[in-house]
């Protein structure tokens, strides 16, 4: 029974997870001057590139993470009642 219950959270998981990180890594992103606006003209610079987009890409993921979360459980709720 257990399986039962797994398998459809994974599939609902990974299936709605890439619509909410992709537009939030967009906008997270468009709207960080450090990763568009960085002149790539010293080593430090690819650093720090690398070093936001990683940053970003752990938060932005477990925001999208979360609120993937949050929602199946509201729907496995809102399906008991």
């Amino acid at each position: 029974m257990e399986q039962t219950l797994t398998q459809p959270y994974k599939h609902y998981f990974w299936k709605r997870f890439v619509l909410f990180f992709t537009p939030l890594m967009v906008v997270g992103i468009l709207s960080e001057p450090m990763i568009i606006q960085n002149p790539f003209e010293q080593l430090e610079d690819y650093g720090e590139f690398v070093l936001f987009l990683g940053i970003y890409i752990l938060v932005l993921g477990g925001w999208a993470a979360f609120m993937t979360s949050m929602m199946w459980r509201i729907r496995q709720y809102k399906l008991k009642q």
